[in-house]
């Protein structure tokens, strides 16, 4: 029998989720699957692969996830045949949020590029929009459906799920071994390196509201090869020992908490997903709770589909029915006050998960990006980051604190960690003399940073501008010093203080009034433009605000929609670059 393959390309995790549903679905009507991300499956074997299931979010711009990235990469190859996948039969389902320019575009782009190379769509591709009724599931559920019924699977019945339906575990600790107590920290992966926390700074004002870290970070190896301008660093960060200890107690597992064990999967086809523990290392289960499994995060629809399995309690089978029914109430309850896994396990007291299934039940702990605020030419064997830690209250008045931030707040100098060095998503242009236009408000001045750095070290100081944004030359105003020694060697340094005047200013305004460097920058001299910073309204403002310096209403000679054109192409060509969260 064919075995289907799902792969999945995942930014924040919801890719990820939704192929698991997809991968249960399957296996519910008694079909074996093999579902994996993008980037670890064979690209060789695709050509011979007959059914596969591709789901994908969409990362920046509308650019492929970074686990995307490989395979997309391949399937731009202009030496592959036409009909390379013509025995390929597929189903793709994008998940995306309507109110970006580029909806699902980076699903949209692979199952065009499939269909040119000879592959055959089982069924129409499926768009999720955040912005429904009733979010991806709109589309999700139909889509899936349509999927099974063209592999002629008997009609899933998706909801409601009968109480005594638990989906025998695909991953569990079945081998108990006799080890040495592990220590608690996270297993390593080969790609991954150790560095030494140096320095765990607030650089904001002790006052302010938000607290802003300069991280430092120091390579054990000294032989490590050095990183370009722009790369991005993933931390693992850590669940507390007190959420820990809640679930534990909660799910009456504290007797097994530190039993050593290994892992393997029960699925011969089904290999173990990347965040957990290589097959054979020893772990134990307070280990995988601190180290690779998320308790976290908000409950998704599929968390409360295994309650509604797990549940022995007849009230709380039909709150749990409310929940799968109306994706409303999921919301309400869990997503807006940004309800954790613990929090919501204490509310369903009844409901215990087995050991067998925590790793199914539970979502991966995910790696967290930042980009890199330093260059190898300035700072050697190091690492330095621009964190900004997340608190905020919810509609439940209850003051709250990220996962990740956290686990920052609480590393001091001397601690090692294991950090990943990614590719950039920004380069800087071959050719120092090409005029360089850095966008950076806020923490996304990091990258900026890096490139500036960079910049002077190839004699390139003049042909640099940074506009910088924060809310006040008081409180936020990041390597404020540093800014001030780079104008003084040439660098273009323009800050937009928004708060430190009646009116607010922003660094669209400050590009507006400097039109006319920004006109012989980008079009005389063939210029770059990079962006970073929050995906609010900021980058599409500062695309637009460049545009109208090169239009004829500003310091060119192109119309409106002329200059619009130019700019997008631009970003098209890669001559421009946005990174943004």
């Amino acid at each position: 029998m064919v075995i289907p393959v799902i792969l999945y390309a995942s930014e924040t995790g919801n890719a990820q989720d939704t192929a698991e549903r997809v991968a249960r679905a399957f296996r519910s009507l008694g079909r074996k699957v093999t579902c994996q991300p993008m980037n670890l499956f064979p690209l060789s074997s695709l050509p011979h692969t007959d059914i596969v299931i591709l789901i994908t979010s969409t990362h920046g711009r509308g650019d492929p996830p970074p686990t995307m990235v490989p395979l997309w990469t391949a399937l731009l190859r202009s030496s592959l045949p036409e009909d390379i996948l013509e025995d390929v039969h597929f189903s793709l389902f994008g998940l995306g949020d309507s109110s970006y320019e580029r909806f699902c575009y980076a699903g949209k782009m692979l199952a065009r590029r499939m269909e040119g190379l000879g592959a055959n769509k089982l069924v129409e591709p499926g768009w999720g929009d955040e912005r429904s009724p009733n979010g991806i599931e709109d589309a999700f559920l139909p889509w899936l459906q349509q999927t099974l019924d063209d592999l002629h699977l008997e009609r899933l019945s998706i909801s409601p799920i009968n109480g005594d339906q638990i989906l025998a575990p695909i991953r569990q600790e079945d081998r108990v071994r006799r080890h040495d107590k592990t220590n608690g920290l996270p297993s390593k992966p080969d790609d991954w390196v150790w560095a030494t926390l140096r320095k765990n700074e607030r650089v904001t004002n002790k006052d302010w509201w938000q607290d802003v870290r300069e991280i430092e970070l120091e390579f054990d190896d000294p032989e490590t090869t050095p990183y370009a301008s722009g790369s991005i660093c993933s931390l693992q960060p850590q669940s507390s020992a007190e959420d820990v200890n809640e679930f534990l107690e909660m799910m009456d597992l504290v007797s097994v908490a530190d039993d050593p064990l290994t892992i393997e999967s029960l699925l011969p086809e089904q290999p173990l997903p990347p965040h957990l523990p290589p097959k054979g290392s020893p772990t134990t289960l307070r280990s995988l709770l601190t180290n690779h499994l998320d308790i976290r995060c908000s409950p998704r629809k599929s968390f409360f589909e295994w309650l509604r399995r797990l549940s022995p309690d007849e009230r709380e089978q039909e709150r749990l029915d409310e929940f799968l029914e109306d994706p409303d109430e999921i919301h309400t309850y869990a997503t807006r006050p940004s309800r954790s896994i613990v929090e919501t396990l204490a509310d369903f007291r009844h409901t215990r998960i087995p050991i067998s299934n925590i790793l199914e039940v539970l979502p991966p702990l995910r790696r967290r990006q930042f980009s890199i605020a330093s260059s190898w030419e300035a700072h050697p064997g190091k690492v330095q980051l621009l964190v900004a830690l997340v608190e905020y209250k919810t509609n439940l008045k209850i003051p709250r604190r990220g996962l990740c931030s956290q686990w920052l707040d609480n590393l001091t100098a001397g601690t090692k960690i294991p950090i990943y060095i990614g590719p950039p998503t920004l380069s800087l242009p071959p050719d120092p003399a090409a005029p360089v236009i850095l966008v950076g408000p806020g923490t996304g001045v990091a990258p900026m940073r890096a490139f500036v750095e960079t910049r002077v070290a190839q004699g390139a100081a003049e042909d640099t501008a940074v506009y910088f944004g924060c809310r006040s030359i008081y409180a936020d105003y990041y390597f404020s010093t540093e800014w001030e020694q780079y104008a003084e060697n040439g660098v273009n340094v323009q800050v937009a203080a928004s708060r430190d005047q009646e009116e607010k200013v922003y660094v669209q305004h400050l590009i507006k009034e400097n039109k006319e460097e920004i006109k012989s920058w980008v079009v005389d001299r063939k210029g770059w433009v990079f962006i970073s910073g929050s995906s609010n309204a900021m980058p599409r403002e500062v695309r637009e605000a460049i545009a109208w310096c090169i239009s004829e209403e500003g310091a060119g000679d192109m119309t409106p929609d002329e200059a619009k054109e130019y700019v997008e192409q631009m970003f098209e060509d890669k001559r421009g670059g946005e990174e943004s969260w």
